[in-house]
């Protein structure tokens, strides 16, 4: 089993309004940090969580965010679970949008550093969120490299290769990696990195080396592993018409 598992689903209603929904699993990613986290810290996070937060609750008092993003992101709400006992830590993202311009800018809000799972992270202020005492570390996504293109009855994922060109000096995407090359893979184990595309009509063109349809072409699945995006970014891109 691996130590970090991500699912993305973004659903599309007939009228192009929809949901882009986030669920993370780094219970066995949390175990492993243990023995970095200070002392101080790893008391109170030995407190069992289980919170939802409503987006428009953190934004209200948000400083680093446009009025734009705000209205993109204020809809939102994040569950997070943490039991440190039974080596749980589960982080559960769902925002809303009108449209397909809404979801490229959704997607691409949530990739940039100030509206990142760190920042959110950081906004709870409840001390929860593990870190190795050097602060809150950005939480990136696949959105923090790739840019998503949206149009009428069509989706596509591409690889944004000015962002891409950063990747080296993210500092928790580097130190993934390192933990990933360590004992060839076995300290992670299958980094899964899932996307489902739920569309209102059946695809017509599908495009994307891990792009698979389902038996009534409306659902997109794409089953990566998230390492490859240090050697295959190609594997994230996709395209789909309907």
């Amino acid at each position: 089993m691996g130590c970090f598992e991500m699912n993305e689903e973004i659903a599309i209603n007939n009228n192009g309004s929809g949901d882009y929904t986030v669920n993370m699993d780094m219970g066995k990613m949390l175990e492993m940090m243990q023995a970095f986290i200070p002392p101080d810290q790893a008391k109170e996070m030995e407190k069992p969580r289980d919170t939802t937060i409503q987006m428009k609750d953190l934004l209200d008092t948000a400083t680093n965010l446009s009025p734009d993003k705000k209205a993109l992101l204020r809809d939102g709400s994040l569950h997070m679970q943490m039991n440190m006992a039974d080596k749980v830590f589960k982080l559960n993202m769902k925002y809303p949008f009108k449209n397909s311009t809404d979801l490229s800018k959704l997607y691409g809000s949530l990739g940039e550093a100030g509206a990142g799972m760190g920042s959110l992270l950081n906004n709870l202020n409840t001390g929860a969120a593990p870190s190795t005492g050097r602060g809150q570390p950005e939480m990136k996504m696949i959105s923090s490299y790739f840019d998503l293109d949206t149009k009428k009855n069509g989706v596509s994922r591409k690889l944004n290769k000015d962002k891409y060109a950063k990747l080296a000096d993210d500092a928790m995407m580097q130190q993934m990696k390192q933990m990933g090359e360590m004992g060839g893979g076995a300290a992670m184990g299958d980094v899964k990195m899932n996307t489902v595309i739920k569309l209102p009509a059946p695809a017509k063109n599908v495009t994307g080396s891990k792009a698979e349809l389902s038996s009534d072409k409306k659902i997109l699945i794409l089953k990566n592993n998230l390492m490859d995006i240090f050697s295959h970014p190609e594997v994230f891109e996709f395209s789909v018409e309907y």
